[in-house]
């Protein structure tokens, strides 16, 4: 097993918080590390236990009888296993597409479970082993599995990141290669660099439209500290006819006074409502002030159900 080092035996665990990225401004430039495609899918942790399935997202949600096909592919492995990776569909182009893995039916489209780690493997806990011995099970237990597709690694970052550029893809994770798995962490062992700058927030509030739309824009924010921070607001990328729907979900969670911590700036003199921060959702936008906040209004991409609103941080991102 991995070498001549030899796993404890021991018996699975319930439940996984998965290792986490931090964001960097730029691909870091380490012999040490190395590199992976940033996928643009759910995150999910997947059990399979003599004969028993269970998929988990982030935030510790059951999507097991959403991804039936995943499902059915874990327990043909033959294995008890604890993986870790994101469901992904990918559109005729070969790209991966968000809004088909928010949108799946569970039957007859396409789906992909993208795996980059291994943490448990025939009742051996692998998460002290170093990455890429893990890894190097992955690859072998994974091979020749049409639904799997396993993560490859790459050994030039700043050489892959262009070509996630070229590709209009989401960006790179740098790793480092004797990392252990440690749950929970958002350290420097793993790093994430997007050639967007993308990233989950908790909705607020939202602004009164003047106009025929159901309504201006969306106040968001994230936590830190504990606290809930008013970060910025999102006035484009909805869809006319989802608004509505939108707005509904909105009223639905209405309250008198603001949830945000600080102050909400740049309202432009439009009646605001507030709500529960409950809502968390998916923004593309330009860059960061140097006080934290988002410059111009963002664009909405979706919303995101996988991950509970206490979960969605500030991530400003880091010189490593």
């Amino acid at each position: 097993m991995a070498g001549k080092r030899k796993a404890a035996t021991t018996k699975m665990p319930e439940r996984i918080s998965p290792m986490l990225c931090t964001l960097t401004k730029e691909v870091i430039n380490d012999p040490d590390y190395l590199y992976e495609v940033k996928w643009d899918g759910y995150r999910i942790v997947s059990f399979a236990e003599k004969g028993k399935v269970r998929m988990a997202s982030r935030s510790g949600l059951d999507y097991t009888k959403k991804y039936p096909n995943i499902a059915r592919a874990l327990k043909d492995l033959g294995h008890d296993v604890i993986m870790d990776g994101e469901v992904v569909v990918f559109n005729e182009e070969g790209k991966p597409d968000f809004d088909a893995v928010q949108k799946y039916n569970g039957l007859t489209s396409p789906i992909n479970y993208c795996v980059f780690d291994l943490l448990w493997l025939d009742g051996h806990d692998l998460m002290d082993f170093p990455l890429t011995n893990r890894k190097e099970l992955l690859k072998s237990l994974v091979k020749g599995h049409p639904i799997f597709q396993y993560s490859e690694s790459f050994e030039e970052g700043q050489k892959l990141y262009e070509n996630m550029v070229e590709r209009n893809l989401e960006g790179v994770v740098a790793k480092l290669k004797d990392s252990t798995y440690n749950q929970g962490e958002r350290g420097s062992r793993w790093l994430k660099t997007p050639t967007r700058k993308r990233q989950e927030f908790v909705i607020g509030g939202w602004a009164e439209s003047d106009k025929v739309r159901s309504f201006k824009s969306l106040l968001f924010g994230a936590y830190e500290n504990g606290k809930f921070v008013w970060i910025g607001r999102s006035g484009g990328g909805y869809k006319q006819k989802e608004m509505p729907g939108i707005l509904k979900q909105l009223k639905a969670i209405e309250i008198d006074e603001s949830p945000f911590e600080n102050k909400v700036l740049d309202t432009k003199g439009a009646i605001i409502h507030w709500v529960k921060p409950k809502l968390v959702a998916n923004f593309e936008f330009a860059t960061w002030t140097k006080t934290g906040r988002i410059r111009k209004p963002a664009t909405f991409l979706g919303f995101r159900k996988d991950k509970k609103p206490t979960q969605v941080v500030r991530e400003v991102p880091k010189n490593i």
